[in-house]
């Protein structure tokens, strides 16, 4: 049926189930409406509201209703709501997938499915070349281990084994080489045509084509990556005297490579289709009452997507549980936080003029804030402040609540510190304005921001992140908090002072040896990296990096995607300078950065 009649009855489903069980408060209710909010974007017919979904959608007009119901101003496309932006939300074998074999007993042509499939970040293209058996694909000198020692891969068709010769322990020491995306970054930065991955004999459990899912990082891994069966490897290794099984036990007991060419060509194609999804930011207008200030802008977002029905790739941190991940404390307290937030300010106007917006894509990486800083329905210099709720719902006795951002602008710790004094919340500050949710997009275009959270919990990325867990008296303190902070904001005489954090900590993930503070931008679709910011204080910072940078080659590794880039980190240590190959415009340039130890504390 069209979408727009399926949405519509999708979200007439979806009213039963709240109405029914949210109490019957008055509507003048905030905790009500937090409750009846919370209950909604969580329940079970939204499925998780996956960024592009059905679910999603619906979510967006619960958004869109609420604000047109409180006489607020359409701000998207078009004179509606909704900001549209599209992103691969998936990817599937195409039609030219083909591998065929010159075996010693003949040619044999590989079925798509039975034989092979191209993985998820596999390039488009074809190949035809000798192929050369490199164990385990694992170049790591550091632990006196190189699959490719000795071996000439340049043009050349490269099988792999997955995981390592001490099988897939998570606890090996080779456990940081086990992913086939660094397989394949090693095996293309040696040169090879290809990559073929099988998963050995010994030991396995499943001997078909190995199968990955999406990880939405939205760039291939710059060569053609088939996941073949094990028979198909196996048949490999006719003639030679010695198996396949032989020369993995051989490696698993000895811990030593056994690589070497195997006297069969191959002839290959790579058929990836990606696959678009069209997502809505929600956008509305609150002007303001003061004619000196309205001009002047304060954005109020949460994000409003959540992860689905979870699995490989997605982010859930119960991957092998094919669930709704309800999402309640992520984002829909948020979200219902914001629209609180939004009654309050339009039955009074502040001076300045509040954009509201519930993103979507947060999930994949702020692509929606992302792309909202990128195509504004304003000036940028007519936002003053960015304040953004995330995870609202679990604050911890208190009621606790931690203030991200405090020191972006000259004005906060005061304005927060006099707010506080009559709301007597039990505050915890970061000063820094870059971290895991949408405010580190304005923070990187030099806006001051304010990011209210009350913590991680066992729920989170979990199906178990259900509305019935979230604490609404806690919850309301933290929002009404949050309602009095945005009107303190919107109502500053002068136009708060924009600070760069001097020295904001670690700029990479936890479990980094080294950092640069480099920010990327995870919603980039070209090859490379690109960079939405430098935290202050950084190496990063020190060199000049900027935003908008493409780094392209780090040391001696080509980077043609964030994956890259975080092996490239694992080659070095710190002390090292490094040299980055840039794209700044039109021009390349080179940057040398010194890279300093890694924190614990991660991002």
């Amino acid at each position: 049926m069209p979408r727009r009649f399926s949405t519509l009855l999708l979200l007439t489903a979806v009213l039963v189930v709240p109405l029914s069980a949210v109490c019957a408060a008055p509507p003048d209710d905030a905790r009500a409406r937090l409750s009846y909010d919370v209950h909604f974007l969580a329940s079970d017919a939204l499925e998780g509201r996956f960024s592009g979904s059905e679910g999603a959608k619906v979510a967006a007009e619960f958004v869109a209703d609420r604000f047109r119901s409180l006489g607020l101003a359409p701000a998207g496309d078009s004179g509606t709501f909704f900001q549209h932006f599209s992103f691969i939300a998936k990817v599937h074998p195409g039609p030219a997938n083909s591998l065929a074999l010159d075996l010693p007993d003949g040619r044999r042509t590989a079925k798509l499915e039975d034989d092979f499939r191209p993985l998820s970040f596999s390039a488009s293209g074809s190949a035809t070349g000798e192929i050369v058996f490199a164990g385990y694909g694992i170049h790591a000198p550091d632990l006196s281990y190189d699959d490719y020692a000795g071996l000439d891969v340049k043009g050349k068709i490269v099988l792999v084994l997955r995981y390592s010769p001490e099988g897939d322990d998570p606890a090996s020491r080779f456990q940081p080489h086990m992913a086939l995306r660094r397989k394949a970054s090693e095996a293309r930065a040696l040169g090879a045509a290809a990559l073929l991955v099988a998963t050995g004999p010994v030991g396995a459990k499943e001997t078909t084509p190995v199968r990955i899912s999406f990880d939405a990082s939205f760039a291939d891994s710059g060569l053609p990556v088939l996941g073949v069966s094990t028979p198909l490897a196996e048949a490999l290794f006719a003639g030679h005297g010695f198996s396949l099984a032989d020369l993995q036990n051989r490696m698993n007991e000895r811990k030593e490579p056994a690589s070497r060419p195997l006297g069969v060509k191959a002839t290959l194609n790579a058929d990836v289709v990606q696959e678009r999804a069209d997502a809505l930011n929600v956008l509305a207008f609150l002007p303001g009452n003061d004619r000196a200030l309205r001009d002047q802008v304060v954005v109020v977002g949460a994000h409003v997507d959540h992860l689905g029905y979870g699995g490989e790739g997605s982010g859930s941190l119960t991957p092998d549980a094919h669930a709704i991940h309800h999402g309640a404390d992520d984002n829909a307290s948020g979200t219902a936080g914001m629209m609180e937030i939004a009654r309050g300010l339009a039955a009074r106007p502040p001076a300045r003029t509040v954009l509201f917006v519930a993103f979507s894509g947060e999930e994949e990486g702020l692509l929606g804030s992302s792309h909202l800083v990128q195509n504004l329905p304003i000036a940028k210099d007519r936002i003053v402040a960015m304040v953004n709720l995330d995870m609202v719902g679990r604050p911890k006795p208190g009621p606790a609540l931690t203030v991200g951002g405090y020191g972006t602008a000259k004005e906060w710790p005061e304005t927060i510190e006099k707010l506080n004094s009559n709301h007597h919340l039990k505050l915890t500050s970061n000063k820094g304005g870059f971290g895991a949710s949408d405010h580190s997009s304005f923070y990187a275009a030099e806006i001051p921001v304010l990011f209210l959270f009350t913590g991680a919990h066992e729920d989170y990325h979990k199906p178990s992140d259900t509305a019935d867990r979230l604490d609404y008296p806690g919850m309301e303190s933290v929002v009404a908090f949050g309602a009095d902070l945005t009107r303190r904001v919107a109502d500053l005489p002068e136009r708060p002072t924009f600070q760069k954090v001097a020295d904001e900590g670690a700029g990479e993930r936890r479990g980094f040896k080294v950092r640069t503070g480099a920010i990327p931008e995870y919603g980039f679709e070209g090859p490379g990296v690109k960079l939405s910011g430098a935290r202050g204080g950084s190496p990063a910072d020190k060199a000049g990096l900027k935003a908008g940078d493409i780094v392209l080659r780090f040391g001696d590794r080509e980077i043609r995607n964030i994956y890259d880039y975080m092996y490239a980190l694992g080659d070095h240590k710190a002390g090292d300078v490094v040299k980055l190959l840039v794209k700044r415009g039109a021009s390349a340039i080179e940057i040398e950065v010194t890279l300093e130890a890694g924190s614990s504390g991660g991002r």
